[in-house]
């Protein structure tokens, strides 16, 4: 385990705050949460883009005029596939934020293929991640010390510690230093340090490495559907704190009803526990003369 990074005062303040306001349910004598009753219960996105909040401010959300059209609605409704484009007049963006997804929607207007970093292996970030199982679950391992959130799709692993208090320096990392703690049945998660070549969506939403996520997650519908409230706060690239939501369904419950080759979800793994998928073995582009980014390459070794 290591030593819990820092100092970003402002919206850490606040985080701490926010945190030290949570009841520890091991603290009020209450059982946790338990996101993986056995070896098979993942979890599967609801969709590949932030839900937004009742009220308030919210996410970089689609183009009304260009929607888009996913592989899995493709499947489904065979309608053509196409990307969709960010809408930049969201009001929580700074001016070179909006500026970001402008650019990747005049890519895809101009015919050219946009592929998203984690297509070639790279990180996908925090909370990015939490809008990627929809092909392949998300497992959650929890133990005394630290939550683990495991995406299958190439084995990327999220380490939460269970403490109170980010360390005196952080050292900025892909997923940042996540901390957390039990209020009642929630999962609240501070995250900082986080490295600003990640975005937060699929529209290339952007973000500095002042960035600050807290999360909150518990079950909902009886245990069988996992929400995500996320709170953003990003001073440098957002006009004001936001909020969005995400929401999983019960991986088993999605395998044992219909046969997996009918799925509206891609490459759906048999029911089962976490399998390997690892990505970053093969040296070779998966889009050879695309402009996607490298696979990357551990060419420098850490010992």
């Amino acid at each position: 385990m290591s030593k819990h990074a820092g100092h970003f005062t402002g919206s850490v303040l606040a985080g701490a705050v926010y945190l030290a306001m949570s009841v520890s349910a091991i603290a009020a004598g209450a059982a946790p949460p338990d996101f993986t009753p056995h070896a098979s219960a993942g979890w599967f996105a609801y969709s590949r883009q932030w839900i937004a909040p009742a009220s308030g401010a919210g996410p970089v959300r689609a183009d009304r005029a260009h929607p888009g059209v996913s592989n899995d609605e493709f499947r489904v409704t065979g309608r053509q596939p196409a990307y969709s484009l960010g809408d930049p007049n969201n009001p929580i963006l700074q001016p070179w934020a909006a500026d970001v997804i402008r650019k990747r929607n005049e890519l895809v207007l101009s015919g050219k293929p946009v592929f998203s970093q984690h297509a070639s292996c790279w990180p996908a970030g925090v909370p990015a991640s939490l809008l990627l199982p929809m092909t392949r679950p998300m497992y959650i391992v929890q133990g005394p010390k630290e939550v683990a959130m495991i995406l299958t799709s190439f084995n990327e692993v999220r380490r939460i510690y269970l403490t109170d208090k980010h360390s005196e320096s952080v050292k900025t990392s892909w997923h940042g230093e996540s901390i957390g703690r039990y209020d009642g049945d929630t999962l609240v998660v501070d995250t900082i340090g986080l490295d600003d070549r990640t975005f937060l969506d699929g529209f290339n939403t952007p973000h500095t490495k002042e960035l600050h996520v807290i999360e909150r997650l518990h079950l909902i519908d009886g245990g069988e559907v996992l929400e995500a409230n996320v709170h953003v706060e990003d001073p440098g690239a957002f006009t004001m704190p936001w909020n969005a939501i995400q929401r999983f369904r019960r991986f088993e419950a999605a395998v044992a009803k219909i046969p997996v080759e009918r799925l509206s979800v891609l490459a759906t793994p048999a029911e089962g526990p976490l399998t390997e998928a690892v990505c970053a073995e093969n040296p070779n582009s998966f889009f050879a003369g695309q402009p996607a980014m490298p696979i990357p390459q551990a060419n420098v070794r850490d010992f």
